[in-house]
Order: C-alpha cells, then structure tokens, then sequence
C-alpha cells in the first residue's frame, strides 16, 4: 500500500481555503486509509498464535 506523503498538507490547504467539505473528504479518506493500515497490520499475523500472560 503506498503511503501519500501530502495528505496532510492537503488536508490543511483545505482548511486554509476555508473548504470544509473539501476537509472532510481529505479528512475521512485519510482516516480510512489509517484504518486499513491497522488492519493490515493485525491481520499479517493472525494466523500466528500468541501467549498472553496474566499476572
């Protein structure tokens, strides 16, 4: 998955330009992709086993 670099700086010239739909597009799609990211991350090791610890 390739990461934008300039979602940020996106999501600011929005709210700079006073563009609030604009921003929540930016905004939401860039907290989607995060979303999927984590859920990349979980999902490569599920098929591992993991000892959790009690104590």
């Amino acid at each position: 998955m390739a990461v934008r670099l300039d979602e940020h700086e996106e999501i600011i010239a929005a709210i700079k330009a006073g563009d609030s739909e604009q921003t929540d597009r930016l905004a939401i799609a860039h907290a989607a992709q995060i979303v999927r990211q984590i859920q990349d991350y979980v999902a490569r090791d599920i098929d591992r086993s993991l000892a959790i610890s009690i104590a």
